[in-house]
C-alpha cells in the first residue's frame, strides 16, 4: 500500500500549529512575501511595470543554532532556520522574503522581511511534506 504524502504534509501542519507557539492558539504566524516582476509591453518596453507582491501566512517553528569551528569553540554566530508544512498553500523559493509573527494582514513593506538563503524540502515520492528554511544572518 503507498504512502499518502498529502495527508502526511496535513498531519505535518496540524503538528506545527499545534506546537509553533504555545502562547498562541493557531501557533507561531510568519509571512511569506513573494515578488513577481512586471511584464512590460512589447509595444513600449521603456515604460515600467509595477511587480505583483503577494502575501502568504503560515505557521512556523523556529530554530536558532549557535554555530561551531572545527575544534568545537562556538565562533559567536547563529544559524536561524524556520519549518513549514508541505501544506502551507505556498512553495517557498529562495526568492521570497519572510517575516516572523505577523499575518498577511499585517504585513507591509515597512515589515522586518528576512531573506531566505536556502530551501530544503523534505519531499520523499516528490511531495513537499515540509521546508526548511535557512534564513541569511
Amino acid at each position: 500500500m503507498a504512502e499518502d504524502w498529502n495527508a502526511i504534509a496535513a498531519e505535518v501542519e496540524t503538528a506545527i500549529r499545534s506546537i509553533g507557539d504555545t502562547s498562541q492558539a493557531d501557533g507561531y504566524p510568519a509571512t511569506i512575501r513573494r515578488v513577481v516582476p512586471g511584464t512590460p509591453d512589447p509595444a513600449e518596453p521603456w515604460i515600467p511595470v509595477d511587480p505583483t507582491i503577494t502575501y502568504t501566512t503560515v505557521r512556523v517553528v523556529v530554530f536558532d543554532k549557535e554555530l561551531r569551528d572545527i575544534n568545537g569553540t562556538l565562533i559567536g554566530m547563529t544559524k536561524r532556520t524556520i519549518t513549514i508544512s508541505g501544506a502551507a498553500g505556498i512553495a517557498p523559493t529562495d526568492d521570497d522574503t519572510i517575516a516572523e509573527g505577523i499575518e498577511t494582514a499585517d504585513a507591509s513593506e515597512s515589515s522586518a522581511w528576512q531573506e531566505i538563503v536556502a530551501v530544503r524540502p523534505l519531499a520523499p515520492s516528490g511531495i513537499a511534506v515540509l521546508y526548511e528554511l535557512e534564513l541569511a544572518t
